[in-house]
């Protein structure tokens, strides 16, 4: 099985430069003409494989759940506590800025392109693969712009560095959407259904599918629909469903569907193995543990989880409680979560204050590596490979997993509802509610709602299903709900450790945040771009 994309293309390269050149005519190894890759089958499959490591991803410090509803950065980094009070700028963007690189990347695949044609060696079908994955990823790329800043410039050539038309305007989001949709669908063709052994990895066409399918989806939602064209939600439903028809499944274990790349769930995801692995576990574990508690999730984000009959926690389960006040919620809190008193790596959490106020749990202020400590007291448990016990010695191996089979049934039963399936709508988002049971039948109910609220409980479930997964800070902005829920007091949790051993919860102010509606509904492009093309306009709101 190919583990990591990013080790083959480093040994390819290395080895198309070392067996293709004579000994006494070497090109530096550190750098390739054009010509150089792209006589090369190896080094041509390897520039293409690259663009496995360039999307942005929920390991690195500027992941988006900082910036929503659902966890705080524990300490600023990538500006993330500016982003989240309102004080973004064309000048200071923080780790939102994905301009330059996605443009330098899809210049890459640009020059992919007009150059694939001198590949001669390449057999088929691998030479229609590597076409299929640069188109992925060139809509990819243009995917992500599109939704963070709306319409952008369509480059699908190379310029010289004299060429007038280097100088290009924003296309409108209708184009743009047009051109990332055929692009995906285009992919597909390409690419096939599933890869095994040495390219188990690879995008494949229920990949490109199901960005199509979430492209389309964006699309139809009410930020870029105020007129609710009923067109654009049969679209995106039906690009659901072809996706849905290519055989994923829910897997049967929410927690551990992100630490097995063979999960029948998964259609899109980037691999790793223990050489060229990540730090995701370090960085989130308690300080405890010598992590860094960088996912700070927020109390607001805890309470998202129903009781298990259904009912939204009541606040005074922390004032009154004398005993855990997570007891009976929803499986899938315990499965993304780390709460107060809870096992974690099989020991206990202590994120406890003695009533000292000086001394406290390991976890704690008071513990171990105390300025790491949660600033909420709760840190994320989802996608923790909890086996890993030798802090920033064990590197994480896990997938960072973009589409899921869950995300599609979500996906299919949002679009549903706006097309006046409700029955549908409800019988996705329950399958879902299903699985999250682990087996129980006594527990979440069934949705049965109709109307608004039906609306209203598939947003919910979608906040608390993908939380975590770079899903929420573009849900909450396609569906225009970000000015009520991004701007708000956001709380984290004290408890004080009694003499008699009992506790006492205190929820406390965290951060205050600010949204600023309309401007903050998209990013601001950064100022430098907009200095070096006259012709590129600012988005609203970030003109001064």
């Amino acid at each position: 099985m190919k583990t990591t994309i990013l080790k083959s293309t480093c040994i390819a390269l290395l080895m198309g430069s070392m067996f293709s050149c004579d000994v006494l005519d070497v090109e530096p190894l550190d750098s390739y003409t054009e010509d150089g890759i792209f006589t090369d089958a190896n080094l041509t499959e390897s520039y293409v494989t690259m663009n496995y490591t360039k999307p942005r991803n929920g390991w690195s410090r500027s992941s988006l759940r900082f910036v929503c509803d659902e966890s705080m950065e524990n300490f600023n980094w990538a500006g993330a506590w500016t982003i989240n009070t309102g004080g973004m700028t064309p000048d200071q963007l923080g780790g939102l800025n994905i301009w330059s690189d996605y443009y330098t990347n899809i210049k890459n695949c640009n020059i992919f392109f007009s150059n694939m044609d001198k590949v001669e060696t390449i057999d088929e079908p691998r030479r229609s693969w590597l076409i299929g994955e640069a188109t992925f990823f060139r809509a990819y790329y243009y995917m992500e712009l599109v939704n963070n800043y709306g319409g952008v410039p369509l480059i699908t050539r190379l310029f010289e560095l004299d060429d007038p038309e280097m100088m290009i305007k924003r296309d409108t989001y209708e184009d743009c959407v047009d051109f990332i949709v055929s692009e995906f669908q285009k992919a597909s063709e390409l690419l096939p259904e599933k890869f095994t052994g040495e390219n188990f990895g690879r995008v494949t066409k229920g990949a490109a599918l199901a960005m199509k399918a979430r492209m389309l989806l964006y699309a139809a939602s009410p930020l870029w629909n105020p007129s609710d064209d009923k067109s654009k939600w049969e679209a995106a439903a039906k690009a659901a469903e072809e996706v849905m028809a290519l055989g994923y499944s829910l897997d049967a274990d929410y927690k551990e569907l992100f630490l097995d790349p063979m999960s029948p769930e998964i259609i899109f995801q980037r691999l790793y193995n223990t050489e060229f692995g990540h730090w995701y576990d370090w960085y989130n574990s308690t300080n405890g543990w010598g992590g860094y508690s960088c996912t700070a999730v927020l109390q607001e984000m805890v309470d998202s989880y129903e009781m298990e009959d259904g009912t939204m926690p009541d606040p005074a389960l922390y004032t009154s409680a004398t005993t855990d006040p997570w007891a009976g919620r929803d499986p899938r809190l315990y499965a993304s979560v780390v709460c107060d008193g809870q096992l974690f790596r099989g020991t206990e959490t202590e994120f406890w204050v003695n009533s000292d106020g000086k001394t406290g749990g390991v976890d704690s202020e008071f513990g171990r590596d105390a300025w790491n400590y949660s600033k909420t007291h709760y840190i994320i448990r989802k996608f923790m490979d909890e086996n890993l016990t030798k802090s920033w010695s064990d590197k994480g191996k896990q997938p960072w997993v973009y589409c899921r089979l869950a995300e599609i049934y979500l996906n299919y039963a949002e679009a549903m509802y706006h097309c006046g399936k409700e029955d549908v709508a409800r019988e996705y988002v329950n399958y879902i509610r299903k699985r999250a049971r682990g087996g129980r039948e006594d527990i979440l109910p069934d949705v049965t709602e109709s109307g608004e609220a039906l609306l209203a409980k598939i947003q919910h479930e979608r906040k608390v299903e993908l939380a975590f997964e770079e899903h929420r800070f573009y849900d909450v902005r396609r569906w225009k709900i970000a000015e009520k829920v991004d701007k708000s007091v956001f709380h984290g949790i004290n408890i004080t450790k009694q003499a008699d051993g009992t506790k006492k919860y205190e929820l406390f102010e965290i951060q205050k945040r600010d949204f600023v509606a309309p401007a903050h509904y998209l990013l601001p492009i950064p100022r430098y771009e907009i200095q070096k093309n006259d012709l590129l306009e600012q988005n609203p709101g970030y003109d001064k």
